[in-house]
């Protein structure tokens, strides 16, 4: 089936030369992809002055030239012969300037190769999860991209690590990357530490946060009317036996499911996405160097709800409003003392538990935004979000601490853009994180503020944009 595939992908590739370059951010939904292979990318690129982790010890003024998004892709499709059904491909790949963020090679973002007809479209991917991708660009007028990408406060907890899973973790074949059944440990088990734990393990991590870019998943996307839906799966691992507490026997099979449904009417946009990760976090800190047997099962979920309204203010005038609210909840059984600190909590938030017991932390977030375009080359942008606290559930040991309240965070995002024709925008933007007492969130993808306790971070930046 994968040479068929594969031959009928280079076939279709050969017979359509020459390429041809196609204006646009290319397809990724059902139907035809253009004509007859389309090259599209964009470059997005900031210079920002940073006042990082302020009101800490760690507090820094500088100044950064970052790479915020940049790819190109090749797609198109091969003709099956029968009527209306196509083999679909895609190819794409980050072009940042510095080489960083996302992994080496062909293919690294968003790809595939799927099948495509009246009922919808099925992939074999590496994609944005539903559970993002299908709010992310309604409710995100800064292209959910850098230092202020909504993910600095949405899809994650504010954990010590990363906010924003972007492909290379999953089965990069290193030391960190893979799932080892032999002691539950995501990251290869015999050379971890509580430092790798840190690096790689944190809630908010590349691992297991839910903002994704996920590699190794089956998705199918289609729509009917003015609906469309999306379900993905990661392709799953073997069900094995591992140890789990006290040395008794457990099964762990990671798998994430996410999904969404969003409904279009003109001004009106409205969406509901799910994600759910099944034994992720166990898998992943099942067993560490430091803590043997972390948990013995884990359950993670977040659901969305978002809307957005354009209002037509005349003369080429409008005004975007949009909303997102969720719920992230993840649940431990059979923990070890220390697994919130082996999660990636400070112990000066969350101390030690009692052994053998079962934790919830859970907590709510939302955002509002808006755009006001003049009807000339000047548009106006904006995006507030806010953590609420967390709600744990767990049986403390003895004088340890617990600290719930004052756990939240917001952020507050604005800027001023200028378009030159189509495809290319300037922007002076200004955004802030503002932690509570013990929050510790971050800058969006860029994380520019991560890690601080109780700490503030400010960005001043000029942003130039351009695609074709």
């Amino acid at each position: 089936m994968k040479i068929k595939i594969l031959a009928s992908m280079l076939a279709g590739a050969l017979a359509m030369l020459p390429v041809t370059a196609n204006a646009g951010w290319g397809g990724g939904g059902v139907g035809a992809y253009g004509s007859p292979i389309t090259i599209y990318g964009w470059q997005y690129h900031s210079y920002e002055s940073i006042e990082r982790n302020k009101n800490t010890t760690s507090e820094r003024d500088y100044t950064d030239l970052r790479s915020n998004a940049a790819n190109i892709g090749f797609l198109g499709f091969v003709d099956t012969g029968i009527e209306g059904l196509k083999m679909t491909w895609r190819c794409e790949q980050f072009t940042y300037l510095g080489d960083f963020a996302g992994g080496t090679g062909w293919c690294n973002r968003n790809s595939k190769v799927g099948i495509s007809g009246s009922f919808g479209e099925l992939m074999f991917a590496t994609w944005l999860l539903p559970y993002n991708e299908m709010v992310a660009q309604w409710v995100d007028p800064f292209y959910d991209a850098g230092n202020l990408s909504h993910t600095g406060i949405m899809g994650n907890i504010g954990t010590t690590s990363g906010i924003f899973y972007n492909t290379g973790m999953f089965n990069d074949g290193d030391s960190f990357g893979d799932f080892d059944y032999s002691t539950a440990d995501f990251r290869g088990g015999t050379t971890a530490s509580a430092t790798n734990v840190q690096a790689y393990g944190g809630a908010g991590s590349y691992g297991l946060g839910f903002n994704r870019r996920q590699e190794g998943i089956i998705q199918y996307m289609g729509s009917f009317g003015k609906t469309s839906f999306r379900f993905a799966m990661t392709q799953g691992e073997e069900d094995e036996t591992t140890a789990g507490r006290s040395g008794s026997q457990k099964k762990v099979d990671p798998v994430i499911y996410s999904t969404g449904i969003a409904y279009s009417d003109g001004p009106l946009w409205l969406a509901v996405t799910y994600q759910k990760h099944e034994d992720w976090t166990a898998a992943k800190l099942g067993s560490t160097a430091s803590s043997p047997d972390l948990m013995s099962g884990s359950d993670a979920q977040s659901y969305r709800i978002a809307g957005r309204w354009i209002q037509d203010m005349g003369n080429g005038a409008s005004l975007t409003l949009s909303a997102m609210w969720e719920n992230l909840e993840y649940e431990f059984d059979d923990v070890a003392t220390n697994v919130f600190s082996e999660f990636g909590f400070s112990t000066g938030v969350f101390g030690t538990v009692t052994a053998g017991t079962n934790v919830e932390i859970d907590r709510d977030a939302w955002l509002i935004s808006g755009k006001y375009s003049t009807g000339g080359p000047l548009n106006f942008r904006f995006m507030y979000a806010e953590a609420d606290d967390y709600d744990v559930d767990a049986t403390f040991a003895s004088g340890q601490t617990n600290r719930t309240s004052s756990t939240g965070a917001d952020m507050l995002a604005l800027g001023v853009y200028y378009s030159l024709g189509d495809s290319t925008e300037f922007g002076l933007t200004y955004n802030e994180v503002s932690n509570d007492t013990y929050g510790a969130y971050g800058t969006g993808i860029g994380a520019a503020g991560l890690g601080a306790i109780g700490s503030d971070t400010e960005i001043v930046a000029l942003n130039v944009i351009t695609m074709f």
